[in-house]
């Protein structure tokens, strides 16, 4: 397409674009009269209840206009002032003798699996446990991440104790 053509184009688009955007006025279509007083009467009316509005408004921002200090200036940085203080008893504390502590994060430990050997017509189970440091590979009476000794092996399931006594059992979390 040339310039020149396309410059047609353009400027015939546009002015298709004005004259039917343009407002259309129908000739010898006027007003009736007896419209025209219905609507003075309610300019009238309506300019009436505008005034009554205004003087409303003008009377509640007048009560308004006091000036009051606002709660906070996000542009000023001052020491808080202390809340009033509420005359409420205070709650009784009792101080323990014995001092808290708090019980040793355990490791998570899983059970991944368990394998069953013959050996001398005797099964001896070995488990596989998965820990934060890598997988073991245990059976009875071994020492799991230094916390734990195992004690039994079942078909799905292996006990473990600490060393305080407590004992914790791992279950295939899959079934």
């Amino acid at each position: 397409m040339t310039w020149k053509l396309y410059a047609l184009v353009s400027g015939g688009g546009l002015l298709a674009t004005y004259l039917m955007s343009s407002p259309t006025i129908v000739p010898g279509r006027a007003v009736p009269a007896a419209a025209a007083p219905q609507r003075a009467v309610r300019q009238t009316q309506d300019e009436i209840d505008i005034q009554e509005l205004a003087a409303r408004l003008q009377a509640r921002v007048r009560a308004e206009a006091e000036y009051r200090e606002p709660g906070r200036d996000p542009f000023r940085f001052v020491a808080r002032q202390p809340a009033r203080q509420v005359n409420s008893p205070k709650p009784h504390v009792i101080e323990a003798s014995v001092p808290f502590v708090a019980a040793p994060v355990l490791p998570s430990i899983a059970l991944s699996g368990i394998a069953t050997d013959q050996i001398d017509g005797v099964s001896q189970r070995t488990a596989v446990l998965s820990t934060p440091a890598g997988i073991l590979i245990v059976r009875e009476g071994e020492s799991v991440a230094g916390l734990y000794r195992v004690v039994t092996i079942e078909d799905e399931a292996v006990e473990l104790e600490a060393s305080d006594g407590t004992r914790r059992t791992l279950r295939f979390s899959g079934r």
